[in-house]
């Protein structure tokens, strides 16, 4: 692997648990990198630096003009995945302080599965649906069902077409800006181009958004760098994975930098990179889990785009009680840009990792006021 210029080599990032297997390489074999020009470095680091130190600024500022209607009932549908799991606990304390009653359909990972739990929701006719990174084409009857009842559905983490009729606070938008400032930090980072590898997870709906993101602005700003890309299945987040990831990067030694679109998916993985002595690959992170902020804290993992999902979990409740009401969310949660982001390094991991990253502890005093008009 080529030596970095200007990133120090922290201990390998168990941390990025999100996609990493390594497919194709596009190492240097030998030759003279390619250095990245000063004027890509400045514009990179000026594309970053709002995301340094501190969050982006809170999504939701206007008011809510009602409150809910008393017996107000909003579905949640898990599919089980850690994710999507712990968003529905983000959002019971949201849905509380509303006054409206969420609860959860359980659902399995089989497309079957999924339909049947959106069936149910459908029989339910609930005020509300809100999804968390389900892929509407598994469900698309059932969202045509829902919307022609007239039940809203707000839904994190997928890019559906706006004429779906889904509510994407985190949409398309979030998800290329997640990928762009991945590479905008290796470029702003590194004095020569990068040879880099992006693991992604297919069945994510929002996958493709956040490697067009990367891809793209690589291209743009970085003309020497080359990224291939790696597929994960999700069923091998937190088993197979880590093995998947030191076997590509030893078939494939000139890797300079490991991104992640999720970071889920390296738990287990600095022990394996430590064994195999691959403890200096630099890892570029994204929504990282309590387990991926620990190593992160350890200095076992580079850097984590960090996504405050409390927010987002009350982000969501709040879309989903305008709707309910016939209020106009605003431009921001429409457009799928109401996301909070923070670059975070080991160095700012001063908080209890296990509670996860929040930029905003007092989300709920926040939306407290909000919704007290």
């Amino acid at each position: 692997m080529r030596t970095r210029t200007s990133l120090p080599v922290l201990g390998l990032t168990a941390g990025l648990a999100s996609l990493v297997l390594l497919s194709g390489c596009g190492g240097g074999g030998g030759q003279a990198a390619t250095p990245n020009s000063e004027e890509a470095q400045r514009a990179m680091q000026e594309l970053i630096d709002p995301y340094l130190g501190q969050p982006s600024d809170f999504p939701i500022t206007e008011p809510l003009e009602s409150p809910v209607p008393e017996g107000t009932q909003i579905a949640y549908v898990d599919n089980g995945n850690a994710l999507v799991s712990l968003m529905y606990q983000l959002m019971l304390p949201a849905a509380e302080e509303l006054g409206a009653e969420l609860y959860v359909v359980r659902a399995g990972t089989s497309a079957s599965g999924v339909q049947s739990a959106f069936s149910t929701v459908v029989q339910q006719e609930p005020d509300a649906v809100i999804n968390t990174a389900i892929d509407p084409a598994l469900w698309d009857n059932q969202r045509e069902q829902l919307v022609d009842a007239g039940i809203p559905i707000v839904s994190l983490g997928t890019v559906a077409d706006p004429a779906s009729g889904l509510v994407q606070p985190n949409g398309s938008a979030a998800f290329e800006l997640q990928g762009r400032l991945q590479a905008a930090w290796l470029v702003a980072n590194h004095d020569e181009a990068v040879d880099a590898v992006f693991y992604e997870h297919t069945e994510i709906a929002y996958g493709a958004a956040v490697k067009e993101g990367f891809e793209s602005q690589l291209e743009e700003s970085c003309p020497g760098c080359t990224v291939r890309v790696v597929q994960i299945p999700i069923a091998e987040v937190g088993n197979q994975a880590p093995e998947r990831i030191v076997s590509d990067l030893q078939s494939h030694p000139d890797t300079d930098a490991v991104v992640f679109q999720s970071s889920a998916v390296a738990t287990g993985l600095p022990s394996k990179l430590a064994v195999a002595g691959m403890d200096d690959i630099e890892i570029v992170g994204a929504n990282p889990l309590p387990t991926n902020l620990q190593y992160l804290k350890d200095g076992q993992s580079t850097v984590e785009l960090g996504t405050d999902l409390n927010t987002l979990a009350w982000t969501a409740v709040d879309t989903a009680a305008r709707l309910i009401i016939g209020q106009e969310p605003q431009e921001n949660v429409i457009d799928g840009e109401a996301l909070v982001h923070q670059f975070l390094r080991p160095e700012d991991i001063a908080f209890d990792p296990t509670q996860g990253f929040s930029g905003y502890p007092d989300v709920g005093d926040r939306f407290q006021e909000l919704w007290d008009q």
